[in-house]
């Protein structure tokens, strides 16, 4: 994963938090593994959406929480490597066709788009997306929680 560029601030940020975060008692789980759960829980999300917008909201939470441990455990026991930052950049996708289909506008767009930008990004070495995952939970919890 190291030959691929972040944006600086994003890089600061990453920094930071793995400082912190590494230095806590984390599982020594299998990263692709944690990915595949993520997966697990977008769809989670998009069959309790029509029964519980706040489990729905939970899963969203549960995704973009295992995506982030996948890569923090991988760079706490030195499991980083190309392989992986594939994985997870496909789960990544994957998770968000899940999300998005049932949001066409704009929303599946953007996904498409972001697929378009996840080519570009093996391609020029440089993580370049759009959290879309993200800011999906931002639109999710005002449109439906609040």
């Amino acid at each position: 994963m190291g030959k691929h560029s972040k944006l600086k601030f994003v890089r600061e940020l990453r920094r930071v938090t793995d400082d912190f975060m590494i230095r806590q008692s984390l599982p020594k789980w299998r990263p692709h593994l944690v990915s595949g759960v993520s997966i697990i829980a977008c769809i989670g999300f998009v069959l309790s959406l029509n029964h519980s917008k706040g489990i729905a909201f939970m899963f969203l939470l549960l995704n973009l929480g295992l995506d982030w441990l996948d890569g923090l455990v991988a760079r706490k026991y030195h499991l980083v490597s190309e392989e992986g930052y594939m994985v997870d950049v496909a789960a990544d996708r994957l998770s968000e066709g899940i999300l998005f289909v049932m949001f066409m506008m704009p929303w599946f767009y953007l996904f498409a788009l972001n697929n378009i930008m996840t080519i570009l990004s093996f391609k020029e070495k440089k993580h370049i997306i759009l959290p879309l995952r993200q800011a999906f939970l931002i639109y999710f919890f005002f449109r439906f929680i609040v």
